[in-house]
């Protein structure tokens, strides 16, 4: 009989297996609306607007190649990442920029749990040394709420009849397009 821990800890993997494709439909879904200049979003605090950065990772299955990752400007919106999408290849992990007003934030983002990893907040507003706490806090809190907008903005999205009847063959358009448009340029 499997120890209570490890059946426990069995459970939880497969149920975050289970819900993993949402962050990668996530992220390929958050990467064709900012190229197609939809980077916009709302909360609480007004709008506020997102990029891809300069790190982007693919992961394939069963196949020679199974993990890619591509580093540069920007190298979600190159034609590699609509290539391997292509391909049957998933965002894993995606550099972000998040700004509203004079604040920006970067943070690198994994699909399956949607942790953030190696964040940057914006500049500090005060530089009294009790505040500085709190305020990182503070910043990391409306990242996180910025965050379950645009994800709360995709689900909402993902579970209404219009997903499967016009957004995923825009999806495919939009793989395919890009693809076209790099062949017309050779």
């Amino acid at each position: 009989m499997p120890e209570p821990k490890i059946a426990a800890q069995a459970a939880q993997d497969e149920e975050t297996q289970d819900h993993a494709f949402l962050g990668r439909e996530f992220l390929t879904w958050l990467l064709w609306r900012t190229e197609r200049g939809e980077g916009t979003f709302k909360d609480e605090d007004g709008e506020f607007t997102v990029a891809f950065g300069g790190r982007a990772r693919l992961q394939g299955v069963g196949s020679d190649v199974t993990d890619a990752v591509l580093k540069g400007r920007s190298p979600a919106y190159g034609i590699e990442v609509r290539a391997a999408l292509g391909a049957g290849r998933t965002l894993r992990e995606a550099e972000l920029r998040l700004a509203r007003g004079d604040r920006e934030f970067q943070f690198t983002i994994l699909a399956e749990t949607l942790d953030l990893k190696s964040v940057k907040l914006p500049g500090r507003l005060t530089d009294e040394e009790d505040d500085r706490l709190t305020e990182r806090m503070t910043l990391l809190e409306e990242l996180e709420n910025k965050i379950k907008a645009m994800y709360l903005e995709f689900i909402k999205e993902r579970t209404r009849p219009v997903w499967t009847r016009s957004v995923v063959p825009a999806l495919r358009s939009w793989v395919v397009e890009g693809l076209a448009v790099h062949d017309e340029a050779r």
